[in-house]
């Protein structure tokens, strides 16, 4: 069993022993950091299946991808199916509606900034979120010190993950996090290289091979608003394998997790506002000040 942090010093110490399993590509220094809610063992789902909060479900999955309770196996081509139907017609209403947006706040209209929109604003897609703070991602985990639940921080290599990605399309040795823009197709290969933004069109439109596995690919956002820049957003965009960070046989080369003691959020939360991390810190704006204020006075 997982040792459960109980403190952000225990917590801090946890992620940096992570940090040493890694074998570092050329010394990069660039984790991301995902919060979730710990989830109960497959095992545990007999005695729990009167328990409707408590069912077991499938972690580090996008929106788009997870069901209620646990996705199976024998589930993943009609998830996959189910999905690009949807999601075309979802890309096809936002992009109707967001044009008023984009022109306001001086956003280029393009394929991929409605899709990490259609994100930021709550429609389902096949982006994950991260974060390249350690200490936003523990923010997440221990936000509602009401739920005594334990928490999962994840850390992921994203260059790690992204070399085992790319090395199902091409026998260069790239560990590259792009920032991705054009969505035009264009050859996947010029001149015997790998074109990155063809491939990451076929992330974003779904277009697959149906004899090649597209696991997970991190990429950069753009930056919508402060509140992104704060929380230093970013983002994994699954391919064509639904569970494609956990069902990974090379996730040991870029995916670690700590749990944090759900018991223990009230005082780890405490730690963090000395930190100034808040919800002031976290969410920028008048609303999440009298929040903030409002906590250090309760």
């Amino acid at each position: 069993m997982d040792k459960k942090a109980e403190s952000l010093s225990e917590i801090i110490e946890l992620i940096k022993n992570q940090f040493s399993s890694f074998n570092n590509i050329g010394g990069i220094q660039n984790f991301w950091f995902r919060a979730e809610k710990d989830f109960t063992p497959l095992e545990n789902r007999e005695s729990l299946k009167n328990k409707i909060d408590l069912v077991p479900f499938t972690p580090l999955l996008p929106n788009a991808y997870r069901c209620i309770g646990r996705v199976d196996e024998e589930d993943y081509n009609d998830i996959f199916r189910n999905t690009k139907d949807v999601e075309n017609n979802l890309k096809a209403e936002f992009l109707r509606n967001s044009m008023m947006f984009l022109n306001q706040n001086r956003i280029e209209n393009n394929s991929w900034n409605n899709y990490f929109l259609m994100q930021h604003y709550g429609l389902r897609t096949r982006l994950l979120d991260w974060t390249e703070s350690a200490l936003v991602a523990i923010y997440f985990a221990v936000k509602d010190d009401n739920n005594k639940d334990d928490f999962k921080i994840w850390v992921l290599d994203p260059h790690k993950l992204n070399q085992t990605t790319y090395s199902n399309y091409t026998s260069i040795n790239s560990t590259m996090i792009y920032f991705p823009q054009s969505s035009k197709k264009e050859d996947l290969y010029e001149d015997g290289k790998l074109v990155i933004d063809e491939f990451c069109r076929k992330y974003l439109e779904m277009d697959f091979e149906s004899n090649k596995k597209a696991f997970p690919l991190a990429i950069y956002p753009y930056l919508f608003d402060e509140r992104m820049k704060a929380q230093k957003s970013c983002f994994t965009i699954f391919g064509n394998e639904i569970n494609g960070l956990l069902n990974n046989s090379n996730k040991d080369m870029f995916l670690r997790s700590i749990v944090i003691d759900g018991c223990k959020k009230n005082e780890i939360k405490k730690e963090l506002r000395w930190l100034g991390i808040s919800e002031e810190s976290i969410y920028p704006g008048l609303n999440s000040n009298c929040k903030s204020i409002q906590e250090k006075y309760k």
